[in-house]
Parts: C-alpha cells; sequence; structure tokens
C-alpha cells in the first residue's frame, strides 16, 4: 500500500506524508472502530494498534521507499523517506500501542535484501536511518566468526544513539554459521531472504 500511496509524490516529502497520513487513517479508524465494537459487546478492553508498515518479502518497505526517492534503497533520499512514513504513522489519530514507526528489516524484505547484497547500505546506514525512525538493526547478516567483542561495539553503537534520542532501540544480528563476507547466508526460512555478507565496518 505504501508504494501506492507515494506515486506521484517523488521528493515531495510534505505531500508524501499527508497522502500517507490520510490514506492509513482511513483504514486504521475502520480497524478501531472494529475494535471498539468488540471492546463495547465483550468487555475486552482495546489497548491501541500498532499501523507500524511491516514488509514480507515481496510486500516491500524497500520497494515503497524507492517509489518515493527514484533511486535504489540506501541512495541519498532514503532517509527522507524513512522520515516521511514514520511521521505518517505516528500522526495518525487512533490509539497507539507497540512499536508505530518504520521497520527496515534486512533479511525480510527482498528489495532490502537486494540493495544490501549490493552494498547500497551498511551496519552504519541503518544505525542513522534510526535517528529519524526506530530502525535499529533488523535481521541483519553477519560473518559467522564475528567474535563477541565485536558484537558488542555493533550493540554499543546501537546503544548510544538509543540514549542520544531517549528512544528504544533493537538488534536482531544474525550470524550465518561457517560464512564469511561476500558469501551468501544459506538460512532455511521461509520468512527470510537470503543476502552476501558484508564486511564488518
Amino acid at each position: 500500500m505504501v508504494d501506492q500511496v507515494f506515486a506521484g509524490t517523488t521528493n515531495n516529502p510534505g505531500a508524501a506524508t499527508a497522502r500517507l497520513s490520510l490514506v492509513l487513517g482511513e483504514h486504521t479508524r475502520r480497524l478501531e472502530g472494529i475494535a471498539l465494537r468488540v471492546e463495547k459487546e465483550t468487555g475486552w478492553t482495546y489497548m491501541g494498534m500498532d499501523a507500524t508498515p511491516a514488509p514480507l518479502l515481496g510486500v516491500s518497505i524497500g520497494a515503497a521507499i524507492e517509489k518515493f526517492t527514484g533511486a535504489p534503497f540506501g541512495s541519498s533520499g532514503t532517509m527522507t523517506a524513512a522520515s516521511v512514513i514514520t511521521d505518517a504513522v505516528r500522526s495518525l489519530p487512533i490509539k497507539r500501542a507497540g512499536y508505530g514507526g518504520l521497520m527496515l528489516p534486512v533479511l525480510e524484505d527482498t528489495v532490502l535484501a537486494q540493495r544490501w547484497s549490493e552494498g547500497k547500505y551498511s551496519i552504519d546506514s541503518l544505525l542513522a536511518y534510526s535517528a529519524v525512525c526506530g530502525t535499529g538493526l533488523d535481521t541483519v547478516p553477519l560473518p559467522g566468526d564475528i567474535s563477541p567483542e565485536q558484537i558488542e561495539r555493533i550493540i554499543g553503537d546501537m546503544a548510544s544513539l538509543a540514549f542520544k534520542w531517549h528512544k528504544p532501540l533493537s538488534a536482531r544480528l544474525l550470524p550465518a554459521f561457517g560464512k564469511k563476507p561476500g558469501e551468501r547466508t544459506e538460512f532455511d526460512d521461509p520468512a527470510l531472504e537470503n543476502a552476501l555478507i558484508q564486511s564488518l565496518p
């Protein structure tokens, strides 16, 4: 849905945020109406909704961002698109719960996995994008021989950013057993794409 909304708003952050807020708002208000009816009829308590757009392989947030920027994910403009999506989700006139931002899971999105393999972005890029959204480091493929000290430094960088901006960030780091930089992961999981492993920064 996000990629369809971005059509015609290329490189216009204000228009893109307004349009995405409008379209998401229509859907979320309808869903919230259903939730409130269920609350009234059952006595259950409606705690809110997480409207985060979550990619699922070919249903790609990476593709949506590329439609907005007109360039491969990781190019200049990617951070602006991340900010637009986050602002739109957080502006919705609903009771919010959960993450409420933007997810950029490297191996759960076909376009993100492809651009990772091409070296278009890196761990440091994801941390930079986290300054305007809440992505953190999500399903990032790592060399199988990564040391505990290297993992500590990566998570330390993320923790420094979270502390600086007073917001929670998460890490799902995926060391690929027996794999080195330049080799392709071989995860046997239908929810994950495989990608080339980058050298550690």
